[in-house]
């Protein structure tokens, strides 16, 4: 599927143009660092430009591709542990995304870490050894979390999309097809940076991918940060073993659980003008 292949080539776009900025970043003074990239490096901008669009770019075709091959009934295709596996790229794009949003190190991305966090360590018994070993202990630099994000689940990322389409790398056109756009994005629309410091009584926003859970956790207990998204995976899962009434109604609640999150979405936005 076109889909699918040129989400693999906007994968590979967000690897090389990652590293390509690495030696910009710093983990003990991220913002800073990413001030004097926006500001002070020729291109700086731009390259952080081209990152951003086409991790979002492949965020957005894995979701798509997700819904495409659900359409067409093709996930009968995929061995059942394919499948589970590919279902497993969708948290793993968001964790990796997440994990780039708080290398930006100012306001917003220091909220984030806090809540990201919370709800890693409201996993039963292994919560607290979980955020230790995603985002480090309370107070020390990002090391951790751009460990996570540039290694284990850009690797992970790059192996569940290559078990999925069944090659290691994207192919020639569709890499260029995603460069192209990603290049074109970058061009037209700036990635700004926050404050350092939140203004007084401002509501902080997380990424936008985010901001569904975001407004979840504003009612909920802090545990639904990964039992929600949990549900929703069990429902997609399943739908690989299931057929007729029973098919509909995952892809039902799927539907359901989709429509809240940008219910949610909108309940944030609105309170944040």
């Amino acid at each position: 599927m076109i889909l699918g292949r040129v989400t693999f080539g906007l994968l590979a776009v967000a690897l090389f143009s990652g590293l390509a900025l690495a030696p910009f970043w710093s983990a003990g003074r991220a913002l800073e660092s990413l001030e004097t990239l926006n500001g002070a490096t020729p291109w700086g901008f731009f390259l952080r430009g081209v990152h951003a669009f086409s991790a979002w770019g492949f965020l957005l075709g894995t979701l798509a591709h997700l819904g495409e091959v659900l359409w067409k009934r093709t996930e009968s295709r995929l061995r059942p542990a394919v499948w589970w596996r590919s279902v497993a790229l969708l948290p793993v794009a968001v964790l990796a995304l997440l994990g780039g949003f708080l290398m930006r190190g100012d306001a917003e991305a220091q909220a984030a870490l806090a809540v990201w966090r919370e709800v890693s360590s409201s996993v039963p018994i292994a919560g607290r050894a979980l955020a230790a070993l995603l985002l480090g202990l309370p107070g020390a630099d990002l090391a951790p979390v751009s460990l996570h994000h540039a290694g284990t689940f850009t690797l992970l990322a790059w192996l569940l999309t290559a078990e999925h389409g069944g090659t290691l790398l994207p192919d020639l056109r569709s890499t260029v097809l995603a460069a192209l756009a990603s290049f074109a994005a970058a061009g037209l629309f700036p990635v700004s940076l926050g404050p350092p410091v939140a203004p007084d009584g401002a509501l902080l926003l997380g990424p936008w991918y985010l901001l569904g859970l975001q407004g979840a956790l504003l009612d909920l207990p802090v545990a639904a940060g990964w039992l929600l998204p949990l549900a929703l995976l069990l429902a997609v899962g399943l739908v690989r073993h299931a057929d007729g009434r029973a098919r509909a109604a995952l892809l039902a609640l799927a539907a359901a659980w989709g429509a809240g999150y940008l219910a949610l979405t909108l309940r944030l936005l609105l309170a944040a003008r």
